[in-house]
């Protein structure tokens, strides 16, 4: 894990001012099976993105802002258990490989009986395996995070435009 904080282009920092500011950036439906870490401070300052996963595992969260957006959101991913030996997968928003520990598929509630699915990191340390991997092959990170951006930015586009028929 990096512990210095870089200054790219495509860095998204934003700050949230309160607990009520905080909860307030999830959807109703992701809100009550809200779990907020521990020794949480504010204001928060954010680099990227913020995520954490409740005791249990079931849930990973994750609150993002992009430049455009008034507010930052925040949505409630359930952790879909595997049943199969574990096997190998590939990030579907940062391209990082691992085992089924470290990939895996994250669920959305988009209402009662339908969810959206993604091939993700389990706990969506897409940012940090970027400029991990970037740094070790020599490239500049800036394209990957500005394409990571852009996928958490449909991700959330997709739960906002969600209509139920």
């Amino acid at each position: 894990m990096q512990s210095q904080i870089n200054n790219f282009r495509t860095e998204n920092v934003f700050s949230i001012n309160s607990e009520e500011e905080f909860v307030q950036a999830f959807r109703t439906r992701d809100q009550n099976k809200l779990v907020l870490p521990e020794k949480l401070k504010f204001p928060l300052n954010v680099r990227s993105y913020f995520t954490w996963k409740e005791p249990s595992g079931v849930y990973t969260y994750l609150v993002f802002k992009a430049p455009n957006w008034d507010l930052p959101r925040g949505v409630a991913f359930k952790r879909t258990a595997s049943t199969v030996e574990p096997v190998g997968g590939l990030c579907g928003w940062c391209n990082s490989y691992g085992t089924s520990d470290d990939i895996g598929l994250l669920s959305v509630a988009m209402s009662a009986n339908v969810s959206n699915s993604y091939l993700i990191c389990q706990d969506l340390r897409c940012i940090e395996k970027i400029e991990e991997n970037t740094m070790l092959a020599g490239k500049n990170p800036e394209k990957y995070i500005a394409d990571l951006y852009y996928k958490i930015g449909k991700l959330f586009e997709n739960i906002s435009g969600y209509k139920q028929e």
